[in-house]
């Protein structure tokens, strides 16, 4: 029991972090736009945005590191499992989804613009990026069901 009021804590502690991480960001990008700094097109705001997503990637493999060493042999290989085959499945249809992008007759379809109607190259790249993750989150789910059920 005290392991799993010590992973609260220490999780409570990162989501702290995060949303302290958070209002110092909109702070800094919120006196940039009182200063009179064009916050849609300054790099400023780049570095500022990365700073903050490189510092909530940390902080939840920090969480995450601490959650799976806090849990048993068994959760932790079905998690390991689910992972590879799962991540890998959903990846591997993610694959096919890019070599069949990358035809000719691929230039037919239209591909709605994710992210406020931008239709820039970054934008695009995103797009493909989160398609791949949902993709393998999918996969890492039916895997990790798929594991549980055949323990049963």
């Amino acid at each position: 029991m005290a392991g799993k009021r010590k992973l609260l804590i220490q999780s409570a502690v990162g989501l702290g972090l995060v949303v302290l991480a958070a209002l110092v960001t909109g702070g800094v990008l919120g006196f940039m736009k009182a200063s009179g700094q064009d916050v849609m097109s300054s790099s400023a705001t780049l570095w500022t945005v990365g700073v903050f997503a490189v510092f909530t990637m940390l902080v939840a493999m920090w969480v995450s590191l601490k959650w799976m060493s806090s849990i048993d042999e068994a959760a932790q290989e079905a998690h390991k499992w689910a992972w590879y085959w799962g991540g890998s499945s959903g990846m591997a249809v993610g694959g096919a989804l890019v070599i069949m992008a990358s035809l000719p007759q691929a230039a037919a379809i239209d591909i709605p613009a994710w992210y406020a109607d931008r239709v820039d190259p970054a934008a695009y790249a995103a797009t493909g990026a989160f398609a791949m993750l949902t993709l393998m989150l999918i996969g890492y789910g039916v895997a990790w069901a798929w594991w549980w059920l055949g323990r049963r």
